[in-house]
């Protein structure tokens, strides 16, 4: 299979000038050039121990997901992946699981059911594990949560979830959350389990396209299987803007944080982070939280996604980065951000770092970089996963490790 041209920006832009900044290709241009590197040995910012990018699958994989197993027993440690990937026009979630520290993944299970069979459409999944028992899932069952139904005429979406018992092996559907009243989308499931045991779902709304072309909404469930009315979270007051994306994530002080976007003609796809106490309760729905700028000026946009490291510094991945005038960055698709602050609070300086997977280029478009996940693996390495698109417009997932 013929791929697009490998990367070999990194090595330039991170030992050069940060910030100089690169007039990048037209945004919707399909001939970009873009790719995770695979070849060759460490580079000056590796180690022998690095994991240079592979292949996941050949095939289509999107919104790439990974977990390091921490409520399994004798599979704790392993990592367990998720794609949304297509046979013919049917749709299925595909689970891989490595038991190295990410050196190498195989295929354990598939998720799928009457809908995403029959070529309705799927997208947008996300992969959580309990990290307690929540009424009769036990402690340790795995959640696949997708958008279904995108594809059809007269259109109706759902958000559908599915759970395993067995690591992931066997996939059994247990609600369908929520059901579009009209062909608005609802799209990119996230979880989180609160202090008191109560299961907490958001996702992204465009049901309201008159007043809210997009808002984040949330819904809650004692036992999984049953779940309140959705009610808002980031609805805002500019009709044309588009929050989106929420990445929710425990920090090490204790307090919860949100990661989304927020699209639209003003605001770009721009990247905010949102902090609160209880994972239900994000203050007042129409405020706008500070922008996302690294100390070099770099801006990451699109798709962000929000990791808490071993040590407690917090990373945030996106599938773009720019400066601040708005020109693309040289460093675009090949940088993640940290920041040593682990309460995300008063003075957060953001740093940019080598991505594992760096992808070449990526532009506003479905595939190349498009939310990237990371976890740290028990073998100490930085593991990421992300995609790009091959000559022939397969969108493969690629995975990689830094140390």
């Amino acid at each position: 299979m013929k791929r697009r041209t490998l990367t070999t920006a990194l090595t330039a832009a991170l030992t050069g000038t940060a910030a100089t900044g690169a007039a990048g290709p037209a945004l919707a241009d399909g001939g970009h050039s873009v790719g995770p590197r695979t070849t060759g040995g460490p580079g000056p910012h590796q180690s022998p121990a690095d994991r240079p990018p592979q292949l996941l699958l050949e095939g289509t994989g999107l919104y790439p997901r990974v977990v390091r197993l921490a409520h399994q027993g004798t599979a704790n440690d392993r990592l367990l992946a998720s794609v949304v990937s297509f046979d013919g026009p049917s749709g299925y979630g595909g689970i891989w699981e490595s038991t190295d520290g990410g050196a190498t993944f195989a295929q354990v299970g598939t998720v799928s059911d009457e809908a995403t069979g029959t070529g309705e459409g799927l997208c947008c999944a996300t992969l959580y594990e309990l990290p307690r028992a929540v009424d009769d899932l036990p402690e340790g069952t795995l959640l696949w949560s997708a958008s279904v139904g995108q594809d059809i005429a007269d259109r109706r979406m759902s958000i559908r979830i599915w759970a395993s018992t067995d690591v992931g092996r066997t996939w059994e559907r247990i609600a369908i959350t929520a059901v579009a009243a009209n062909e608005g989308g609802l799209w990119e499931p996230e979880f989180a389990v609160a202090d008191d045991g109560e299961l907490v779902l958001w996702y992204c709304d465009e049901t309201d396209g008159d007043d809210h072309s997009q808002k984040i909404v949330q819904q809650t469930s004692a036992d999984g299987l049953t779940w309140t009315d959705p009610t808002p979270v980031i609805e805002l007051e500019d009709p044309t803007a588009r929050p989106g994306m929420p990445n929710v994530r425990r920090l090490r002080s204790g307090h919860w944080a949100m990661s989304y976007e927020i699209c639209g003609p003003q605001d770009l796809c721009r990247t905010y982070v949102r902090i609160s106490r209880d994972p239900r309760t994000w203050g007042p729905v129409t405020a706008r939280d500070p922008l996302i700028r690294a100390a070099d000026g770099t801006e990451p946009r699109h798709t962000p996604t929000l990791t808490v490291d071993e040590d407690g510094s917090v990373l945030l991945g996106s599938q773009m980065h720019y400066l601040p005038d708005g020109r693309l960055s040289a460093l675009n698709g090949e940088v993640v951000l940290r920041t040593q602050n682990r309460a995300l609070h008063g003075n957060i300086r953001w740093v940019v770092e080598p991505a594992p997977v760096p992808v070449e280029d990526p532009w506003n478009n479905y595939c190349p970089n498009y939310s990237p996940t990371f976890v740290r693996t028990a073998t100490g390495h930085l593991l990421e996963i992300t995609t790009a698109p091959t000559e022939e417009g397969v969108c493969n997932p690629w995975y990689g490790s830094l140390t």
